[in-house]
């Protein structure tokens, strides 16, 4: 069994039926591609296989006992596969929008707790006869990083590759433990925490002092709580999502990039804030001061093999969705990015992560603060979500069959009603917006402005005189790097 951490359990805590907390992970194929023809049926037969070799997909909640102490996962066999892998028909003609409708309506229910936290479903009647495998799994199992190994142990970079057979011999499953063995773990995992305790609160003043030096020394921050305008989507959520994406070229981000001087996460950043930014002028919603994002940032070493559940550091920045000229926008974001690179670098950047292990505490940050704020200041503590993973780098497979295109999407946390999510595979970037459908009813009209604002940084670039850029890249680079 293993003892969820405190971020691991935030996400259970944040779930409700109007807030599920589980991510998606969709893949589109050519099911004759495949060793054999591809079918519900193969994929319905070879999941156990999979199962039995990935540990997370074996994992079910153990909750504490009468509410005390902290979940655990412990590994469960011969799953209900009825269950775990379903068949969906996605409406005609199949195209990239029936695509989205059907994976909306997949996000729309919670996964049940009572199983391991992850669903397949299978979708045809795309068109071209291709197929989709849409992975539905709860956020405490993985986070992006973690998601992407979870990716490469399901596909393959071999297309040789078969899938595995199940056991001949089923792994037994973890039993719960005694009662009395449950409440001696808990009590030592309690005084633990206790014991900790003082030094977070050293920590936390010490983080305050550091903060305090930054203001009085006049270098800008993070972006304020409840300093961002309402928007639509920052009303109470419920439980009806929408979905939508949009496949960009990676090379033409990277030539952004390059050209402007700044990352690939920065360019992302701005296409979802220039999307957002013409869908909300079109309806004459446009606020004149800046909406705010929420970053997830990676907090795992570069080149370090990711544990399963979450290591993830936020930034808050303005998404500067009042500035009108596109590169004036990107170098905005831009700076608020590298605002949120020195402020992390001077902090203990573990101070939040570590915060969660007192959840009843932390609690108070996350959901209390953000309801009273938003009634006392009448705004929300941030507007939105935007994450961007870099995903896998050489072509993957299932069965023999190439995956040619990879979609994701992270869950919607009150007050933020909107979420952004790039995932990078191979040569494109494809970007997906999830969004309350009672508070935005076609994310579709976002994502189709996306194109139009990457064309218009592309042509903005390619101004840009030849040697300008050529001297700039001889220029030394400082600074942290953290690549969500």
């Amino acid at each position: 069994m293993r003892r969820l951490k405190g971020e691991d359990n935030s996400f259970l805590a944040w779930e409700s039926e109007t807030q599920p907390q589980h991510t998606i992970k969709a893949v589109v194929m050519d099911p004759a591609q495949g060793h054999e023809p591809i079918t519900f049926e193969s994929v319905k037969a070879t999941l156990p296989g999979l199962v039995d070799h990935i540990e997370p997909l074996q994992w079910q909640l153990h909750m504490p006992r009468v509410g005390f102490g902290r979940p655990w996962w412990r590994a469960r066999s011969g799953l209900d596969m009825d269950y775990h892998v379903q068949r969906v028909t996605a409406a005609a003609p199949g195209g990239d929008r029936e695509l989205a409708a059907t994976i909306a309506a997949l996000c729309r229910s919670v996964l049940d707790r009572n199983r391991p936290a992850w669903q397949m479903f299978y979708v045809d009647g795309l068109s071209d006869g291709r197929i989709a495998l849409v992975l539905k799994i709860h956020h405490a199992v993985a986070d992006g990083s973690a998601s992407l190994r979870l990716l490469e142990l399901i596909y393959s970079a071999d297309p040789a590759t078969r899938l595995p057979a199940p056991r001949r011999i089923p792994l037994p499953d973890e039993r719960r433990p005694r009662a009395r063995t449950w409440y001696r773990l808990v009590l030592r995992h309690q005084f633990a925490a206790l014991t900790r305790f003082p030094g977070i609160v050293s920590r936390t003043v010490a983080v305050t002092k550091t903060i305090r030096r930054r203001q009085q020394a006049g270098l800008p921050g993070y972006a304020e709580a409840f300093t961002a305008p309402p928007a639509p989507f920052n009303e109470p959520l419920t439980a009806d999502r929408r979905f939508a994406y949009h496949a960009c070229d990676l090379a033409e981000i990277r030539a952004v990039a390059k050209a402007f001087d700044v990352t690939i996460n920065d360019v992302f950043l701005a296409i979802c804030s220039g999307a957002l930014r013409a869908h909300l002028h079109d309806d004459r919603a446009l606020p004149d001061e800046p909406l705010t994002a929420v970053v997830p940032v990676s907090m795992r070493p570069p080149g370090c093999e990711a544990d399963w559940g979450n290591q993830v550091a936020r930034w808050n920045i303005d998404f500067a969705t009042h500035i009108a000229d596109p590169v004036q926008r990107l170098n905005a974001i831009a700076g608020a990015t590298r605002i949120a690179r020195d402020v992390q670098a001077e902090r203990d950047a573990w101070l939040q992560h570590d915060w969660m292990e007192y959840w009843p505490l932390f609690w108070v940050y996350s959901r209390v603060l953000p309801i009273l704020g938003a009634r006392v200041k009448r705004r929300p503590m941030f507007s939105l979500i935007a994450s961007n993973m870099r995903g896998p780098q050489r072509r993957l497979h299932w069965d023999g069959a190439p995956v040619e295109r990879l979609i994701s999407s992270g869950p919607l946390v009150f007050p933020m009603g909107l979420n952004f999510t790039g995932w990078s595979y191979l040569d494109e970037m494809v970007i997906s917006v999830l969004c309350c459908g009672d508070q935005l009813s076609d994310p579709g009209r976002i994502t189709d402005a996306m194109a139009g604002v990457l064309d218009e940084l592309s042509t903005r670039a390619g101004s840009l005189p030849v040697q300008a850029v050529e001297q700039r890249d001889r220029q030394p680079r400082t600074g942290v790097h953290v690549t969500p």
